[in-house]
């Protein structure tokens, strides 16, 4: 199929909406999907390990004096163009991605994955490389792009966006190789940043702007400005997430109870193609030569954990890359309530729901109240974490928020955006307000019952340690 054969037949099927913003950037699938189909990728070497350890001075001057006469070469053909589409939450950057992957030409190797778990494999694959040839200034950027390029022809990223300055440095280097004609990488990302706005305020910025200049040549740059956020449509609510009813303390007998119930309920149903006697204890999965431990899980169907567990030690983005690719679904018990006191849990929670939500996982709860009104200002907590004092319900106005760029420019709700400015930068701030929306969307029967399938490399229970 086209990119425009597999939209229609989605929405002939009533699987999509017929999105006349969408369909305009189809047109862009299209004509890129015409040239890929004529398209043969350059021939890309692997640089031998001694190519890239540093020259000393005096290497330098022996290489230059006996180097061999450079052979004339014919220029590389040109590289297709590939696209970078842009735009708010909800929008649809995702879906059209993912379609045109599926009907990009079987002759061209491709990858699909999220920019966070890219940026993981990149920094483990240099740290492997320099452990291994025991040389901690080797030079492994031309030995990545080179492996990149012979592995994906096609490179689709989603959630492109650059926050980190050791991130920042790698990129420029990397995506320059990658993009250009000798390695005929092609392109294709989804972002809620227009590339003039990558890294923007970042530390060394402008070094970066050659990378984001690349990033314009050789893509083609489309926003797309569909005003329907679907995410927002209604679709039937399942029971997912538990919480206190009004009135009902958590600590209270009939709650706890409901807590219980509601997570071996989750638990059995997450687990139905996996016999009871496979469900373990301390299971442990390996994260970089070191181990994370699972409380209570059946592999590779479902972990359970508290939200002390998950949330409370430093954990960082590769753990929860690994815990979601190793399970399908996650049940997260005891969720207090959050506030700025506790800020770096509220960032991990955010990192594991954006690393299960882009892996598709399922996850049920119990918490002490509604997502959206779970994050709260610290003088309003009582000990404990569960209980507030009376006064919070009265407290505070939506409507200075209403000029807020969260509500201006993505649309989020005024009270999300309040809840948002517990975070110092934009970054931060927007990244929560997506986790409030990824959260309501999971909730979702049409993402529990779209369950994806168990990743071929994770094994059944027991098989590891």
């Amino acid at each position: 199929m086209t990119p425009l054969e597999a939209y229609n037949s989605r929405v002939a099927s009533g699987r999509l909406r017929d999105d006349p913003y969408q369909r305009r950037i189809i047109g862009n699938l299209l004509s890129l999907h015409e040239k890929l189909v004529q398209y043969t990728p350059p021939s890309v070497r692997v640089p031998s390990i001694e190519e890239l350890v540093p020259k000393t001075g005096i290497s330098l001057l022996f290489q230059s004096l006996f180097r061999p006469k450079t052979e004339t070469v014919a220029e590389p053909e040109s590289t297709p163009q590939g696209i970078y589409l842009y735009g708010d939450v909800g929008c649809g950057k995702t879906m059209l991605m993912d379609l045109f992957y599926a009907t990009i030409p079987l002759h061209l190797p491709k990858k699909r994955v999220h920019f966070h778990q890219f940026m993981q494999h990149l920094h483990k694959r240099s740290h492997q490389l320099k452990m291994e040839h025991n040389h901690y200034d080797l030079d492994v950027i031309p030995f990545l792009a080179a492996e990149i390029a012979q592995d994906s022809t096609i490179l689709c990223f989603d959630e492109f966006q650059v926050t980190d300055v050791a991130d920042a440095m790698l990129l420029r280097r990397l995506l320059t190789m990658l993009l250009s004609p000798e390695y005929g990488v092609i392109l294709f990302a989804t972002s809620n940043r227009a590339p003039d706005d990558l890294y923007l305020n970042g530390i060394q910025r402008v070094s970066f702007i050659p990378c984001i200049q690349q990033i314009k040549r050789q893509t083609r740059v489309i926003y797309l400005n569909s005003p329907t956020d679907y995410r927002k449509i209604p679709k039937p609510m399942s029971n997912v997430y538990h919480y206190p009813k009004p009135g009902v303390k958590w600590t209270s007998k009939t709650n706890q109870t409901k807590c219980r119930d509601h997570v071996e309920a989750w638990f059995g149903y997450f687990n139905a193609a996996n016999p009871l006697e496979n469900v373990l204890t301390d299971h442990t999965l390996q994260v970089w030569g070191r181990q994370l431990k699972v409380p209570r899980c059946a592999p590779p169907y479902v972990a359970q954990f508290n939200f002390e567990e998950l949330c409370g030690s430093p954990l960082a983005a590769g753990d929860y890359l690994t815990l979601a690719n190793s399970f399908q679904s996650f049940i997260i018990t005891d969720i207090p309530y959050l506030s700025i006191e506790v800020r770096d849990k509220v960032r991990r929670f955010i990192t594991f729901l954006d690393a299960v939500y882009d892996d598709h996982g399922r996850l049920a709860v119990t918490a002490a109240a509604l997502f959206n009104d779970l994050f709260v200002e610290p003088e309003d907590l009582q000990r404990g974490n569960y209980q507030l004092y009376k006064r919070q319900q009265d407290k505070g106005s939506v409507e200075t928020f209403e000029d807020d760029e969260l509500v201006v420019k993505h649309g989020f709700d005024k009270l999300v955006a309040k809840k948002a400015s517990m975070f110092a930068n934009d970054e931060e701030k927007f990244a929560f307000a997506r986790a409030l929306s990824r959260l309501s969307q999971m909730s979702t029967t049409d993402w529990i019952d779209t369950v994806r399938p168990v990743h071929e490399d994770v094994a059944p229970a027991g098989a590891r340690q």
